[in-house]
């Protein structure tokens, strides 16, 4: 099965972020773009559904007045797929859509992917 092209490229990041769904933790992010993200878990992660995702942001990126403790931001984002990771077969890896991006998680992503990136 062909793919389209994507419409912004992912950025593989430098270190992995912690990824929770309410206090239970979903998995590591290992990759992100303005789209979505894929997140590597000890778990297979159910498809279609409609996560609520609490990000740990890290701690070199700026943070304007909030307490070290709220580092993080919150959003949904659509399972699209979950498969055991080809390399390491006891993780699986999954990828996210975002649904619903408030402006300021926009910049903060948009300021990662920026940051971030492997060159």
């Amino acid at each position: 099965m062909k793919h389209l092209p994507r419409e912004h490229q992912r950025a593989y990041i430098t270190f992995y972020l912690r990824v929770f769904e309410g206090n239970g933790f979903l998995g590591f992010l290992i990759d992100i773009s303005r789209e979505g993200m894929k997140l590597l878990s000890d778990n297979i992660l159910e498809t279609g559904r409609e996560y609520l995702i609490r990000m740990k942001l890290p701690a070199s990126l700026e943070w304007k007045g909030r307490k070290d403790e709220d580092r993080s931001i919150e959003f949904s984002a659509a399972c699209q797929w979950s498969k055991h990771d080809y390399i390491e077969k006891e993780f699986y890896i999954s990828g996210f859509k975002f649904s619903n991006l408030g402006d300021e998680e926009q910049a903060i992503i948009h300021e990662m992917i920026t940051a971030y990136r492997i060159p």
